[in-house]
């Protein structure tokens, strides 16, 4: 990451979607994304799942997802790299190798029972953290 950029921060769908849903610790994240603190992306992939579950469980908060997604940059999808082999199930691997590969600092994820062993490590290229963790820990 460059000098004098701001730190990347990835949503996983789960996250999306959950932010559409509205609650303190997602305007604590837009609040501090929207002033300059970090730059929110997510990918294709993690997008079109957010979208597919809202509209299956949670349609009236497809609007949410849209005002939310204004300050969300699209970045691109992208392959494992080597050393994610084996960390998580396969469907998973599109949302870390896509955080991995825009220089993400920090993927956000709800998914503890896939993620939550990696949330523990401190020798991979980002932090993968909860929301909630996030919003407590996180200085940009």
């Amino acid at each position: 990451m460059g000098a004098g950029l701001r730190p990347r921060v990835f949503l996983d769908a789960n996250v999306l979607f959950s932010a559409s849903l509205g609650g303190p610790v997602w305007e604590a994240i837009w609040d501090v994304a929207n002033a300059g603190g970090y730059e929110l992306v997510t990918s294709p992939f993690a997008l079109v799942e957010a979208r597919e579950n809202l509209k299956r469980k949670r349609p009236e908060a497809l609007g949410a997802l849209s005002e939310r997604l204004r300050s969300v940059r699209l970045v691109p999808e992208a392959e494992p790299e080597p050393w994610m082999a084996g960390q998580l199930p396969q469907k998973d691997l599109p949302i870390l190798a896509a955080a991995a590969a825009a220089g993400c600092r920090v993927l956000l994820t709800g998914d503890t029972r896939h993620f939550g062993r990696l949330m523990k490590r401190d020798d991979l290229p980002l932090r993968i953290l909860t929301p909630a963790h996030f919003v407590h820990v996180f200085r940009p």
